[in-house]
């Protein structure tokens, strides 16, 4: 898990200046920033999944793939869409991994 001062800020969420991947499972937004090193927000409503278990399970698994890939100083947003539970986890990571 990424340390606090690592994570994205909430309020980065709605601030505009992001490049947009869109796919049936996610979004993937990302832009530069000026702090020491990446940061990453995930985002994973209710309709991803019925239990904060499974939706907390996503988020995890988002993370530690994007955190080694990530080496310069960007800010990283990953929204799930409802079809990312189609996916199996070595599907969803080797997808990840293709639009980082």
């Amino acid at each position: 898990m990424l340390p606090h001062k690592r994570r994205l800020p909430y309020a980065e969420f709605q601030t505009r200046g992001y490049r947009t991947q869109k796919t049936p499972f996610f979004s993937l937004k990302t832009r530069p920033n000026e702090s020491k090193g990446p940061r990453i927000g995930v985002i994973a409503g209710k309709n991803v999944h019925k239990t904060a278990a499974k939706r907390n399970l996503w988020k995890r698994q988002a993370r530690a793939v994007l955190a080694p890939l990530v080496k310069e100083n960007r800010d990283i947003i990953i929204i799930f869409h409802p079809r990312v539970v189609e996916l199996t986890r070595r599907e969803f990571q080797e997808m990840l991994k293709k639009y980082v």
